[in-house]
């Protein structure tokens, strides 16, 4: 009889340890699961600030190179101008200014309003 209680106890004992180590191992791999997701969920984070900065300096090159367009446009067309008001021009000057034109024509996407301008500045006998 002692040895049936004894393995009755035993029995409950070790089934006990059992469940209790269950619990610990399901505990400790929910709390990994959580940690997991709480890491996921800060990468995904910094990753839409990443893709909102990008926008941002994308917005900001577009406006500067727009900027960068009427300024040219508007410099080109005040010199372009001023050579051919003087009925001469620098051969310097006239390079500086192919250059300019060449950068908004080419590389800013003008849309070729100055190159009639720049035809008439061409045609200006150098001093």
């Amino acid at each position: 009889m002692n040895e049936l209680l004894l393995c009755l106890l035993s029995g409950g004992v070790a089934a006990a340890c059992v469940k209790a180590a269950e619990s610990i191992i399901t505990w400790k791999l929910n709390r990994k699961a959580a940690q997991e997701d709480k890491e996921e969920a800060k990468q995904e984070t910094e990753q839409k600030d990443i893709q909102a900065v990008i926008e941002q300096l994308e917005k900001d090159i577009t406006s500067l190179r727009i900027g960068e367009k009427v300024i040219l446009y508007d410099r080109i067309k005040y010199l372009g101008k001023s050579f051919i008001d003087d009925g001469e021009v620098d051969f310097d000057d006239r390079q500086d200014l192919v250059d300019m034109h060449s950068v908004y024509h080419n590389e800013l996407g003008g849309n070729g309003n100055l190159d009639s301008l720049m035809k008439k500045v061409m045609e200006l006998p150098i001093k």
